[in-house]
């Protein structure tokens, strides 16, 4: 019979419900395909549930049900419980749908853009039940399309290529959604990630409550999302700066003010140690800097140093708003380089705020590895 079994007091985090197995716990499985589903049993022939597993990599296994239930008839629950969530968490029709581990998915993003949906997939696991997918979304929610926006690194850990493209329905490149009274141009095919960064909505929020009569300067500016924002609530003057001439012209099709906006087609870096930073909130939320483990000191090093630019210069008396969404710089080791930033700008700050991912990004109490998304919000005096 088609199995994993576990070594002998390794079965301790599945019983606690983390949802990774790693090749080291693993005292015997059969032969068996990248991504296929088995059941895990204890050393003492316990079942504990089942998962997909991958015969080459560390994470060999990620956990689908915890109980003897039939794993597909247990992804049907997760998305309906998923799908209630977040009728309950956020009226807008963008949204996150489905975030991997803090809905017991590991593997699958679904963002729901109005009647578009967004799949990325990125592991052998999820692409083997990607038709199955397909199919219970369409069930749940007649969409009008489905994409697939399968890019990220972690494919290539799996021995999956690249996957883009529409899956269900209509090609439907861009849409209009609306968020805090605010409408963006989301595109689908074209953009970064799903589209749009609605992990960032309830910072979003905040920057509107913030800005009145402020000048706001907002790094890796993408499309406008926090530039908007701080329109809506007032900013009597805003400097969108985004390297991407995509991202830049696609911001200038967002209700753009030219009065009060001024968008700057640049490297952050080389703004920030260029311009004079003579702005009342200044936003920070780039791109992950660490993709990988490995990339962890280099990513260290470049938000010490972006930071230090920005508290070195910014007047006193303002506002930064400061963001990481690399999951291997984890928050404790965040505010000790926004530590290490401000000593060596030799500035007074202090903590105002904290945040993570929107309430609809939920993080499952059991992987607390779930958290990526990062913010604080500075006083800097």
């Amino acid at each position: 019979m088609s199995r994993v079994t576990l070594k002998p007091g390794k079965e301790k985090s599945v019983l606690q419900r983390h949802p990774w197995i790693f090749s080291g716990a693993i005292a015997a499985r059969t032969n068996h395909a990248p991504g296929e589903i088995l059941p895990v049993y204890s050393s003492e022939g316990k079942l504990l549930g089942a998962g997909y597993f991958h015969p080459e990599n560390s994470i060999a296994g990620r956990m689908l049900t915890f109980t003897d239930e039939n794993p597909l008839e247990a992804i049907r629950k997760k998305l309906q419980a998923a799908l209630d969530l977040r009728s309950r968490l956020v009226p807008e029709q963008a949204r996150r749908l489905i975030n991997a581990e803090g809905d017991g998915l590991s593997g699958l993003i679904v963002d729901q853009y109005g009647d578009v949906l967004v799949l990325q997939i990125h592991t052998a696991g999820m692409e083997r039940l990607k038709s199955f997918l397909v199919e219970e979304l369409v069930q749940l929610l007649k969409p009008k399309a489905i994409y697939q926006k399968c890019t990220a690194p972690a494919r290539r850990q799996e021995g999956l290529e690249d996957a883009e493209g529409l899956l269900y329905g209509v090609e439907t490149p861009e849409v209009v959604i609306q968020e805090h009274g605010i409408s963006y141009i989301v595109s689908i095919v074209e953009g970064q990630k799903t589209g749009f960064f609605l992990d960032q909505r309830e910072m979003r929020k905040k920057i509107l409550e913030l800005s009145q009569d402020k000048k706001v300067l907002n790094c890796f500016s993408y499309t406008g999302g926090f530039s908007l924002a701080a329109l809506k609530g007032g900013a009597s003057l805003v400097h969108s700066v985004e390297i991407s001439e995509e991202a830049c012209n696609l911001a200038r099709r967002n209700n753009f003010d030219p009065e009060r906006h001024q968008i700057f087609q640049a490297d952050a870096f080389d703004f920030l140690r260029n311009k004079p930073l003579d702005y009342d909130l200044v936003i920070l939320d780039p791109p992950a800097f660490a993709k990988k483990r490995s990339d962890v000191n280099q990513a260290a090093k470049g938000y010490r140093e972006i930071n230090r630019l920005a508290i070195q210069k910014m007047p006193t008396s303002s506002l930064l708003l400061t963001c990481s969404c690399s999951s291997y710089i984890d928050p404790i080791l965040f505010q000790q380089l926004i530590f290490q930033s401000a000593a060596d700008a030799e500035r007074d700050v202090r903590i105002i705020g904290r945040h993570i991912q929107a309430a609809d990004h939920p993080v499952s109490i059991y992987h607390p590895e779930g958290v990526y998304l990062k913010g604080l919000l500075l006083y800097i005096y």
